[in-house]
């Protein structure tokens, strides 16, 4: 249970028949009288979407009364820019996806993909006081075992739960996608949307990366792993060991050996399993904002070297490396680094 000290407002995207809409999610917390709530942005009939952050931003900024209004959060929410409001990986949950999982494998990362809509769905049902709904997802037996965490789909038996999953939602899920959409209002012009749904690389919570030296380019794949469950603590890591980083000078390498290497600090990401089943070699193209060019000081590329030297564990001083240092010692310290690169064929 959440206090009202720790109530949070979450930004969230749901998906649902092509549409893909911004709005904020209170998980359940405690008002002064003890009393628990939980709710989403709301004008006290239907839930709020938004096709961009800018939009929701004004929204919040016109100071309208809302479902969220009296939350003991909604005082940090309105200092919140645009980029600030924007959902984090692990907060969009795609409807129409729901079929496509639930044809696949029972592997770790549909189900828990399948699990986290259904469960935000159930929330749907309980804040809007939709009976039919909860009955649909919450009375149901093989959305109840889905949602628990002690559920498992391997084995003779756990196939079984799977396919009976699946005729479940093939029989229900278009019913429940019907409700969900009755108590939706979508606010502006979605046609221009600069919301999309979470890629593969949200999920995993890491990217590919592009390191371009004085004498080659690199590709690799840049993480964060926890390093302090307890505290929420992450840090960089890379593809390879604790004292090299495998580097690749072709997008297809680079898929390849996301697809089926195990022996490196990210393949135990959660999510990490999904790339197995990436068929596009594309998706393993850094994007422009994934380059990092350290071919002479920058900021940037200074705290690249930061988490690079970290990573493998490199004996080298980085209270002078920022974009000031020195061309030479820059150099130098670029120099210690490539020693841990290793080149993948």
């Amino acid at each position: 249970m959440t206090s009202s000290l720790d109530a949070a407002i979450i930004p969230i995207t749901l998906t649902v028949n092509g549409r893909i809409g911004l709005t904020l999610w209170a998980p359940p917390w405690e008002d002064d009288d003890d009393e628990q709530w939980q709710g989403f942005l709301g004008d006290g009939a239907k839930i709020l979407l938004y096709p961009n952050t800018r939009e929701l931003a004004g929204f919040i900024a016109s100071g309208e009364e809302n479902d969220l209004s009296d939350h003991p959060g909604w005082g940090y929410i309105q200092k919140l820019t645009p980029d600030e409001l924007r959902p984090g990986s692990e907060d969009n949950y795609d409807l129409d996806q729901v079929y496509e999982w639930a044809s696949g494998e029972p592997d770790p990362v549909r189900v828990s993909a399948l699990a986290n809509v259904v469960d935000m769905v159930a929330k749907i049902a309980d804040c809007c006081d939709d009976g039919a709904l909860r009955r649909l997802v919450e009375n149901t037996p093989a959305y109840e075992e889905l949602v628990d965490e002690d559920v498992s789909y391997q084995g003779k038996e756990g196939r079984k739960r799977w396919n009976e999953l699946g005729d479940t939602i093939a029989d229900s899920w278009e019913r429940a996608i019907s409700r969900v959409d009755s108590w939706l209002s979508w606010q502006g012009d979605f046609s221009n949307t600069d919301l999309e749904s979470e890629t593969v690389w949200d999920r995993v919570g890491a990217e590919p990366i592009e390191i371009v030296l004085p004498d080659a380019t690199y590709l690799t794949v840049r993480g964060e792993v926890t390093v302090d469950a307890e505290d929420d603590d992450t840090e960089a890591a890379f593809l390879g060991t604790e004292d090299n980083v495998a580097v690749f000078t072709d997008v297809a390498d680079l898929a390849r050996y996301c697809r089926t290497a195990e022996e490196h600090r990210l393949w135990k990401l959660e999510w990490w399993s999904e790339l197995a089943d990436v068929d596009d070699d594309e998706v393993f193209q850094p994007g422009l904002d994934a380059s990092f060019d350290l071919r002479k000081p920058s900021e940037r590329g200074a705290t690249l070297l930061r988490e690079l030297i970290a990573f493998c564990n490199l004996d080298v001083p980085t209270d002078t490396l920022d974009a000031t240092i020195d061309k030479d010692d820059w150099r130098d310290v670029l120099s210690e680094v490539e020693t841990c690169l290793q080149p993948q064929d």
